[in-house]
């Protein structure tokens, strides 16, 4: 197994003190990332109780089978696009990484903030990891919503544009009319917290459509932005006819308990097994040269993973 996370993990005698979430993906990357092809729960029962978060078996076997109620519900929720396969006692790796690249790519970015000890060793520069999930992102809104058009607007090292050009180009995609940009915005502004807009046209070509204004947030500070982009001055610098909406992408897993009140702040909320959710009739739903740019970012952070050693 991978080696027991580093936030999340707290050592439980007489109460449970390990997230769940924290759990699930300490196991499903362990499952997907490590040579092994199969993962028995006797395993991460052992690996618990020797890295002595757990005391007793009995104990850890509660959790660990919580944990596999919870595996075999994201199994569910994707169908196909899973590369794991949550049987009754063991986790069986059905497809390897390369071939899952965006399931991959986004448990990846959650061991992120498991292991921060691994991921400070690829820097800080996170313009590309940022960049590709905004793709994903964008790639998986237009599959879960056909006949919606599905905007990049945020900035890239290819694409570094100000925010003026930005509220430039939605006012003539959308036929919406400019506000006054200066009066709302800093001077310097990029993109004011927007990454993706998602539209559903008519054929009319009139104003007053569906919109989303999207923030996808791939780092660990990605509560600081549940309410960007912010509606109040988008609504200013944009005078839409009708009152766009908010969307929010991360690639992480957000508990049961939690994801109202994500949604709350949010509005419409794809973390990452909604956001894989556009892949359960077409497991290859991400290649070229989207899944081999991602492949390539991945390749050094897997070998560097840290194993669990008992």
């Amino acid at each position: 197994m991978l080696a027991i996370p580093a936030k999340g993990m707290g050592q439980s005698i007489n109460a449970h003190n390990v997230r769940i979430d924290v759990l699930c993906d300490w196991i499903e990357a362990s499952a997907l990332f490590l040579d092994e092809a199969a993962l028995p729960d006797t395993e991460v029962v052992e690996a618990l109780v020797e890295g002595e978060i757990y005391a007793s078996q009995s104990f850890a076997w509660e959790i660990v089978a919580d944990a596999w109620s919870q595996l075999r519900r994201r199994q569910e929720w994707i169908g196909q696009a899973s590369p794991i396969d949550v049987q009754a006692h063991r986790l069986v790796r059905q497809r390897e990484w390369r071939q899952a690249p965006a399931h991959s790519f986004c448990l990846a970015l959650t061991l992120a903030h498991l292991y921060p000890v691994w991921a400070r060793q690829f820097g800080k520069d996170f313009t590309e990891q940022g960049e590709l999930f905004e793709k994903l992102a964008q790639k998986s809104m237009q599959m879960l919503f056909p006949g919606w058009k599905v905007h990049a607007t945020g900035w890239t090292r290819t694409q570094a544009r100000k925010l003026p050009a930005v509220v430039e180009e939605i006012s003539n995609l959308l036929g919406e009319s400019k506000g006054e940009i200066g009066r709302w915005t800093k001077p310097h502004a990029n993109e004011e917290g927007l990454d993706l807009l998602c539209y559903r046209p008519f054929p009319d070509g009139r104003v007053g459509v569906p919109v989303y204004l999207m923030q996808c947030a791939s780092g660990r500070n990605w509560e600081e932005k549940l309410h960007t982009p912010k509606l109040d001055i988008w609504t200013k610098i944009i005078q839409f006819a009708g009152k766009p909406a908010r969307a929010f992408a991360i690639p992480f897993a957000i508990t049961e308990d939690d994801f109202p009140r994500i949604c709350a702040g949010t509005g419409l909320t794809l973390d990452r097994y909604r956001l894989l959710s556009c892949g359960r009739d077409d497991p290859d739903w991400v290649s070229g040269e989207l899944g081999q740019r991602i492949i390539t970012w991945l390749e050094p952070r897997v070998i560097a993973l840290p194993s669990y050693v008992d």
